[in-house]
């Protein structure tokens, strides 16, 4: 086998499904929402998260929605690219408080 061969089987081999947590090109083995209560307790410890969800993108493509009190880097820096499969979008949604009774 040549040595471009083999490099090209070993790249492809890096990029393949189970790559690795956070690799782009992860295929998701969990629902989305149990990948969410898998790391819920992680990411909503992260200042400034406020909230969690499965969304849709404009071409179907399911994803988990980060909400944050405020978009920043400093946030953004400590998230994950992708979780468990599924590609993390941020939103900022403002604080959020519960409702007074």
């Amino acid at each position: 086998m040549s040595a471009w061969a083999l490099l090209v089987l070993t790249l492809a081999g890096c990029n393949g499904p189970g790559a690795g947590v956070g690799s782009p090109r992860e295929v998701p083995t969990v629902t989305a929402a149990d990948a969410i209560a898998l790391h819920s307790d992680s990411l909503m410890a992260i200042p400034g998260v406020v909230g969690l969800y499965e969304g849709r993108t404009d071409k179907g493509e399911t994803v988990i929605r980060v909400m944050v009190a405020k978009r920043s880097h400093d946030v953004k820096r400590k998230l994950p690219r992708n979780l468990e499969g599924y590609r993390i979008e941020v939103e900022e949604s403002g604080p959020i408080r519960p409702m007074a009774k």
